[in-house]
Parts: structure tokens; C-alpha cells; sequence
């Protein structure tokens, strides 16, 4: 309650009006989409639960920094751009791959669209980093499985901006991630990451094994019966 946060991929509002109820409805929570009839979607939701401290706004994330110039002439209102530094938490649901949704009979998403999701949330990323205030705190999630999305991500992110730092999440229901360059294990174990599948099959999966060795798994676990996601949890360090 009280706090300034910005949601920068909200549709369809699911995650924001949770995070409004969070609130109290006290405070100021941004939320962006640059899907305008989506972003109507989350004001009728809003609405609904009557969460007047949500401005929800049909604006490109990847625009949502202002300038130093722009900053010094802003008349102050808490509207798209922003000026760096002004919030005290930011969620970044990205844009991705979208591989743990189900039930997915197929999927017809090629090679050159599943590897140009990285380059978005890396520029979408560098964005939260700005748009959080020293000591505040940013979340990065995904609904998909791929490594480049997630653990890569994350350790880009860590080389990238020295001033962020992995943090433990609570509750932490779902499995650490997975073990890539530049991520240490216990950075790996701060992370949560919910198979479609057990963790067991998950790796067996990994591996490229026959599907004749994993079909004795079973499929789901009691608390990880969910879509495929993945979640990461920042802070930015005070300078």
C-alpha cells in the first residue's frame, strides 16, 4: 500500500488487478500494454473490482523512459514516458515464446520467431532496470521454458547491470533453475521455475532422451499442476 509500480505488460489485467488488491487500493500501479483494445480490457477490470488507484495506459514499454531533457521540462504528471528512477517496483511479464501455455495440440512458431523474443525482452528489460529506484524491486516472468529466455536472460542481466541483485522469493513453490554460464548454483536456486511437467521429466526432456525412458514419470506433481513459467526477483542496489 502506498507504493508507486508499474506493470509494463498487463493485459488482460489478471496480475494487475491482484496487485491493486495488494494495495488496498493505496498507492499508484501503472499499467501498460501497447494494445489499445487490451488495455481497455484491464481498465473494465479494474472497474469491476473498483480498483480507482490503477491509470492503465495503451503505451509501448519499450518507449516508456524519458530523456534527461524531457524529464526537466515534465509538468510532473505520472504518465507515459517516464522519467527514470520512479518507481519502487516494476513487474515485466514478458513478451515470449509462450511454450508452457496448454493444453497446445501444436505449435507452429518457427526457429526466427522463437529466437527473436530475446533481443525484445533484453530492450524491455534495460527499461525496468531504469524505471526502478535504487532499492526497489523488479520481477521478471515469462510463460515459456526455453533457457534463452529465462536463466540466459537472467544472466545476462546480472553481467549486464551491476547494480541488480537476485533475491529469494516467497513462498517458493516452484523448481531453481537451471544451470547456465555466468549463474552461480546458488543464484540458480533463487530463481523458480514451474515445469510443465515434474522436474524429473523435465530434465529427461532436456537431455533428448527417448520417450520410452520418461514414460514411467508422472506427469504432475500436487503444487507444480500449472502452465510452464518461470520467475526471476531483482533488487537494484543502493549506489
Amino acid at each position: 500500500p502506498g507504493e508507486t509500480i508499474l506493470d509494463m505488460g498487463s493485459a488482460p489485467g489478471g496480475k494487475t488487478t491482484h496487485i491493486g488488491s495488494l494495495m488496498q487500493n493505496k498507492g499508484t500501479l501503472i499499467a501498460l500494454d501497447k494494445t489499445a483494445p487490451k488495455i481497455e480490457r484491464v481498465r473494465q477490470n479494474c472497474l469491476q473490482l473498483k480498483l480507482s488507484c490503477v491509470q492503465a495506459f495503451a503505451f509501448d514499454s519499450t518507449k516508456a523512459v524519458r530523456t534527461q531533457a524531457e524529464c526537466s521540462s515534465a509538468d510532473g504528471a505520472l504518465e507515459p514516458p517516464f522519467c527514470p528512477q520512479m518507481f519502487d517496483r516494476v513487474l515485466l511479464d514478458a513478451p515470449c515464446s509462450a511454450l508452457g501455455q496448454r493444453p497446445v495440440v501444436s505449435n507452429k512458431l518457427s526457429m526466427k520467431e522463437l529466437q527473436s523474443y530475446v533481443p525484445y525482452q533484453r530492450k524491455l528489460f534495460t527499461k525496468a532496470v531504469d524505471l526502478v529506484r535504487p532499492g526497489g524491486t523488479l520481477v521478471y516472468c515469462t510463460c515459456t521454458f526455453t533457457v534463452a529466455e529465462n536463466e540466459e536472460l537472467v544472466s545476462w542481466a546480472l553481467r549486464t547491470f551491476q547494480s541488480l541483485e537476485l533475491v529469494p522469493q516467497h513462498p517458493h513453490l516452484g523448481q531453481p533453475g537451471i544451470l547456465v554460464d555466468g549463474l552461480r548454483e546458488e543464484q540458480s536456486r533463487l530463481l523458480q521455475r514451474f515445469p510443465v511437467c515434474p522436474p524429473a521429466l523435465d530434465q529427461c526432456m532436456q537431455r533428448a532422451q527417448t520417450a520410452s525412458s520418461c514414460s514411467s514419470l508422472p506427469c504432475h506433481t500436487s503444487h507444480t499442476d500449472t502452465i510452464g513459467f518461470f520467475l526471476a526477483k531483482f533488487i537494484k542496489k543502493e549506489p
